[in-house]
């Protein structure tokens, strides 16, 4: 038993019989492959044509070949096709991602419809939106959907010149606050926070600033596991407007605070489980080397410590912390 559901038990005639169904279904993916490809050479772009792309894609819709062949048929036949079709169109490409979410080649088709559609562009990017917000309801932490998601903003803010980032910044809060490991919202995080500074969209930058180390020390106590809230907080060290809006003494304050924390953490996590956090051991590397430069380190056995304990705990950048550990002898 797996999740409820009891494992279908093969037997060497259902196997036998699962082998001669695959091997059909090969041979008939197969034979449509080969014809639209002689339909493709032949430069035949009639509905039919369409119709073996249809086909082709319902069964493999990574094939990036057919979405090409099915789109030069599209602007061939464009005179042809009405609203109809292209509704039809963005139907069809609904029901791949439901099946496919994260197959890159549908998504990218989507875009190109959305692009060429002779219907008003701004109400189709908005109903876009509101696909957009019940794909990611689906799976919040879809990469391609929300990369999808700021392609949809981007042309909605092109075509009503209006910047979307306020908004786009609540809703990107708001999935972290139902979900801390959403990666994906972290990340659309930073270039919101990015895109706010750089266009002056930030009334008061000092206060928002703080106001989001706050943020952060609540997340790291929420789940000081999750990597997301940690590669977050690594790029917030990192970058440069954060220490030029807190000041030299704001920021050293933040650097401070945020060690004690981690060192807090790893404590916890010693005392519970007998083991290390490494990404608070990380954060704590990360801020010593900012801090300091290796000749003026206060306590070297200390920082030595740290790092054969990531030695051990980050093998793939064992290098790397060896070659901290050489700098230090």
């Amino acid at each position: 038993m797996q999740h409820g559901i009891k494992r279908k038990q093969w037997t060497k005639e259902l196997l036998r019989h699962k082998r001669e169904e695959d091997k059909k279904k090969i041979e008939t993916y197969r034979a449509l492959v080969e014809q639209m490809l002689q339909f493709r050479d032949n430069n035949n772009y009639s509905v039919e044509a369409m119709r073996l792309t249809t086909k082709v894609l319902d069964i493999n819709p990574e094939f990036n070949t057919a979405w090409n062949y099915r789109r030069d048929i599209i602007t061939n036949i464009g005179n042809l096709i009405d609203e109809k079709f292209w509704q039809d169109e963005l139907k069809f490409t609904m029901i791949q991602l439901k099946r496919f979410p994260k197959v890159y080649w549908i998504w990218n088709h989507r875009v190109w419809i959305l692009n060429n559609i002779p219907i008003n562009q701004l109400k189709m990017w908005q109903g876009e939106l509101i696909v957009v917000n019940a794909l990611l309801e689906m799976d919040a932490r879809n990469f391609h959907g929300w990369h999808y998601r700021r392609v949809v903003i981007s042309n909605i803010e092109k075509l009503t010149k209006n910047s979307l980032n306020k908004q786009e910044f609540e809703y990107v809060t708001s999935k972290i606050n139902k979900n801390i490991s959403n990666y994906s919202a972290w990340h659309q995080r930073v270039q919101l926070i990015t895109n706010m500074l750089s266009n002056d969209q930030i009334a008061d930058k000092y206060d928002f600033m703080n106001k989001e180390i706050e943020y952060i020390t609540n997340a790291i106590f929420t789940d000081a596991e999750d990597q997301s809230v940690w590669f977050y907080i690594i790029w917030m060290i990192k970058f440069p407007i954060v220490k030029e809006l807190l000041g030299q003494d704001g920021y050293s304050k933040f650097l401070k605070e945020l060690r004690e924390n981690a060192e807090m953490i790893n404590m916890d996590e010693l005392e519970f489980s007998g083991k290390d956090n490494f990404w608070c051991l990380k954060i704590i590397l990360e801020i010593d080397m900012i801090q300091n430069s290796f000749d003026n380190l206060t306590d070297r056995s200390v920082f030595k410590g740290y790092l054969e304990k990531l030695i051990k705990l980050d093998p793939l950048r064992q290098n790397r912390y060896k070659y901290l550990l050489s700098k230090l002898s």
